[in-house]
């Protein structure tokens, strides 16, 4: 989106909700680009809370437990030999 410095200054509430929401926003002084507003990257932790309280995840506050069964390994080839082998 792009919107003129005045337009900015007027609705800068409603543009910074836009930008919370995940939307970027190049602000332009006669149609010129002049500064681009975009979200910040929260660390994956806070990204994760910020999804469980607008409800798109849920979490029940314990640690996972992780797999029920482990995973057995397949075949003989180990991941070295395979990079190993990727690099030649």
């Amino acid at each position: 989106m792009r919107i003129g410095i005045r337009e900015m200054k007027t609705r800068f509430s409603r543009y910074i909700q836009r930008i919370k929401e995940g939307e970027t926003i190049i602000i332009t002084e006669r149609n010129t680009p002049v500064a681009k507003l975009v979200p910040i990257q929260l660390p994956v932790s806070e990204e994760i809370l910020r999804l469980v309280e607008v409800g798109m995840v849920s979490w029940k506050g314990g640690k996972p437990k992780g797999l029920a069964t482990p995973v057995e390994p397949q075949g003989t080839v180990s991941v070295a030999d395979i990079a190993t082998e990727d690099r030649r």
